[in-house]
């Protein structure tokens, strides 16, 4: 079985799912220290002609394992979230096909950065149809084979990492194609199809 490692990803981008879809099992990292402004707990949504970036406040202290992070509901997030999921995806395709599953996630307010992202990865990949094992570390170690932890970061662009190489499909915005965005993005524009978009964007092939 090919083993990836990488950090849990909120929503993770197209980038992430389409290097995901290449292995058999994905070992998350959960302790590593939790670094700030990362994809753990944000996304990007298409929304109206522009990218809205979408972030899960989170309480944690200095030098806490990502294991350890929890979500802060103090904050009306989850509402921003589901209303901007509904801006950008209520007239999509296949919104009727899965966005109460997706508010159903967030209506559950999993206390844990980690284990609401885990909730989410669950539902993308049964849409996508992969059966892709789930586990954790148990430890922190400095290198592992297939170690992709913190290599995909909003800080820099994707065209950067030879990973991702867009394949345009429709979106409900604009007249041009905007890549990487959050893979709920391709899911509500295509369904099942995504598997395929995701196969033809991987760049490694």
């Amino acid at each position: 079985m090919r083993k990836i490692v990488i950090e849990p990803h909120y929503l993770g981008c197209l980038e992430y799912y389409a290097l995901l879809m290449q292995y058999d099992e994905v070992c998350l990292e959960v302790n590593d220290s939790f670094p700030k402004q990362t994809y753990r707990n944000r996304t990007y949504f298409l929304i109206s002609n522009k990218v809205q970036p979408l972030i899960i406040p989170v309480r944690y202290s200095t030098g806490s394992p990502t294991s350890k992070v929890v979500v802060d509901y103090s904050q009306k997030w989850v509402k921003d979230h589901w209303g901007a999921f509904y801006s950008a995806y209520g007239k999509a395709p296949f919104f009727e096909y899965f966005g109460e599953e997706f508010k159903g996630i967030w209506d559950r307010k999993i206390p844990e950065l980690v284990m609401l992202n885990v909730a989410f990865m669950k539902l993308i990949l049964r849409v996508l149809q992969k059966d892709l094992t789930i586990s954790f570390t148990e430890d922190f170690q400095t290198e592992y084979d297939a170690d992709y932890r913190n290599l995909i970061n909003p800080k820099k662009p994707f065209s950067d990492r030879k990973i991702y190489h867009p394949y345009s499909y429709p979106q409900l915005f604009g007249d041009n194609f905007v890549p990487n965005l959050s893979i709920v993005d391709l899911i509500m524009c295509e369904g099942s199809n995504a598997a395929h978009i995701l196969t033809n964007s991987y760049a490694g092939k």
